[in-house]
C-alpha cells in the first residue's frame, strides 16, 4: 500500500497492548537491527500516552491494520539537553517495507519534534547493518555524529550502531 493512502495516527494510553504486541513483532523479526527484545517489551511495555515531551504515531491503512511506528521522545533528566529530542523505536513491518511508509514515518516524527517548544535537534540510533534506514535518513537531512562498537548483541554477534543527528529548523 502506497503512503499516500495511509493514515497517521497518534496513539494514546488504550493504545499501549496493541503497540506492544505489533513492536514485539518487529523485535522477533528483526532482532539483528532492532536492540529491543521480546522480552525486553514484555518486561517493560511501553506507554503511548502523547505529553509535551512524547508522542508516538502508527501508519495505519484503510483496514486498521498498522504497517509502522515511530515515536519521538525529549531527552529529559538535564536541563541543559532539553533541547534534544530522540527518535526512537521506528518500525516497519516487512509487508510495508519499501512503500514510503518509513519516510511517511520519519517526516511525521520530524514535524512533531518541530513542534516540541525549545527543541532544536533530533537524533536517533540505528545498526549499522541497516543500510536502508541509514539511507533513509540521510536522506532526511540527519548525519552521522558517532559510532558505537559493540552496541548489542543478537546472540553472539555484536551489532555496532550508528548515532545520527539533524538540526530542525523553524
Amino acid at each position: 500500500m502506497p503512503a499516500n493512502n495511509i493514515q497517521l495516527q497518534v496513539l494514546q494510553p488504550p493504545d499501549a497492548v496493541r503497540y506492544n504486541a505489533f513492536f514485539g513483532e518487529g523485535a522477533r523479526a528483526h532482532p539483528d537491527t532492532l536492540r529491543i527484545t521480546p522480552g525486553d517489551i514484555a518486561t517493560t511495555p511501553f506507554v503511548t500516552a502523547e505529553t509535551g515531551n512524547a508522542v508516538t504515531l502508527a501508519a495505519v491503512d484503510s483496514n486498521g491494520q498498522w504497517l509502522g511506528v515511530v515515536s519521538v521522545e525529549r531527552e529529559l533528566g538535564r536541563e541543559k539537553r532539553r533541547h534534544v529530542a530522540w527518535l526512537v523505536r521506528m518500525y516497519v513491518s516487512q509487508a510495508s517495507a519499501g512503500q514510503g511508509i518509513g519516510r511517511a514515518l520519519l517526516r511525521a516524527g520530524i514535524e512533531r519534534a518541530r513542534r516540541m517548544p525549545g527543541i532544536a535537534k533530533l537524533n536517533l540510533t540505528v545498526a549499522a547493518p541497516n543500510e536502508r534506514a541509514i539511507r533513509l535518513y540521510e536522506s532526511e537531512g540527519f548525519t552521522e555524529f558517532s559510532r558505537e562498537a559493540d552496541a548489542f548483541r543478537n546472540g553472539t554477534q555484536s551489532v555496532e550502531e550508528l548515532t545520527m543527528s539533524r538540526v530542525l529548523e523553524r
